[in-house]
């Protein structure tokens, strides 16, 4: 037998190895994305980044770009060396049996249910888009085995010739290790920075919402029952907190009287909710007096409170609107009034809230709401 070139050694090693490279390398690229999913959850559910953090994602891309181009190369590179002239004498040379399977069929199969599946996701119907989605997925499915029982072949077809020359077939398992652990740490370095950061910014927004939300804590103790007020340390909500001063707690009997404060996740205010409850005994004026007289009481700690506010508005001396008190009092106790005013930085909802006659039991409790709430730019 003639004796193999130091050049036809090396080519026969490298197709032996290059097929297991180009498998890991297709299973890394969906690892990469996949990998993606739960740190960007992890950013935007445990540190609830506001804005969109693209460096994790294009990292991530970007691996799975790199990751498909090994990929290509190692699973065309041999496969395309052993149609070349140098293969064919070699095989020739040494008579080693080769296979190379017709796979048009299946390429055609794929190419066609990729296609179908596009066609029915164009579908006006509900039950053609889940088929047309199904049969994409099938598509891809197909192309991942097609492209799995090309590189079998091809690394069989390898280790056949190495095998008939005595040449040593070479293990791809550093090369196989860096493919997954290469990824894994460079996506991890470029999503630690994001949770850092995420964190601090977290930290930052809970401080600083803690601090609005004692200042009006504060201000509202002198003059209600109970203060109730969301802790941001305790628990952060993307949605903002909450307080509410009772005035007069009903748990004793009384008709409530209550105002609810609203915050952003920054402790900025942004609604503010007079609520008093009437009494089905006495007459609606005395039921209107009432409510003007602790919506007063309950205002009055707020006027010009020094915290962050989404309107001045907000926090000036208020009251009902006579378009409300003139309805109210024209009308009963079960006709519900809903008015609604707006300027140029606030929305005004005037509402008595009740319900008809023959509903109306020991367990109704009618009240007359103010509702501020400052306008989003």
């Amino acid at each position: 037998m003639q004796q193999l070139t130091e050049q036809e050694k090396k080519r026969i090693q490298r197709y032996c190895t290059y097929p297991k490279i180009a498998a890991t390398a297709l299973v890394m690229s969906f690892v990469a994305c996949l990998l993606m999913l739960p740190l960007q959850m992890i950013n935007d559910i445990a540190f609830h980044q506001k804005e969109f953090q693209p460096a994790g994602i294009y990292t991530a891309i970007a691996l799975t770009v790199i990751e498909l181009a090994i990929f290509c190369y190692c699973a065309l590179a041999p496969r395309f060396g052993m149609q070349g002239k140098q293969w064919k004498e070699l095989q020739s040379r040494l008579a080693v049996a080769q296979t190379n399977k017709d796979r048009s069929a299946e390429v055609a199969g794929v190419l066609a249910t990729q296609a179908a599946g596009r066609l029915l996701k164009n579908s006006d119907n509900d039950l053609a888009r889940n088929l047309g989605g199904a049969a994409e997925v099938a598509g891809a499915v197909g192309a991942v085995a097609t492209a799995a029982d090309v590189l079998a072949e091809t690394s069989s077809n390898a280790e056949a010739m190495a095998n008939a020359c005595g040449v040593a077939i070479p293990s791809a398992k550093k090369q196989m290790i860096a493919l997954i652990a290469v990824p894994v740490i460079v996506l991890l370095g470029a999503y630690i920075p994001q949770f850092v950061q995420g964190s601090s910014e977290l930290q930052a927004r809970k401080a600083a919402a803690a601090e609005q939300l004692v200042i009006a804590q504060d201000a509202l103790e002198p003059v209600c029952e109970r203060v109730a007020a969301d802790d941001p340390y305790e628990s952060y909500h993307d949605y903002g907190y909450r307080i509410i001063g009772y005035l007069r707690d009903n748990d004793l009997g009384a008709q409530a009287a209550y105002v609810y404060l609203s915050f952003d996740a920054d402790g900025m205010l942004t609604d503010v909710d007079y609520t008093s409850q009437i009494d089905p005994e006495a007459s609606l004026a005395d039921n209107l007096a009432r409510a003007e007289q602790d919506i007063a009481t309950l205002c009055a700690p707020l006027n010009g409170l020094d915290i962050s506010v989404a309107t001045p508005g907000l926090l000036t001396p208020c009251s009902l609107s006579d378009e409300f008190k003139q309805a109210f009092l024209a009308g009963s106790l079960y006709e519900e009034i809903s008015i609604k005013t707006e300027d140029e930085s606030i929305k005004s909802y005037y509402t008595f809230d009740t319900e008809a006659a023959e509903e109306f039991d020991e367990y109704t409790h009618p009240e007359i709401r103010l509702m501020l709430s400052a306008k989003k730019n």
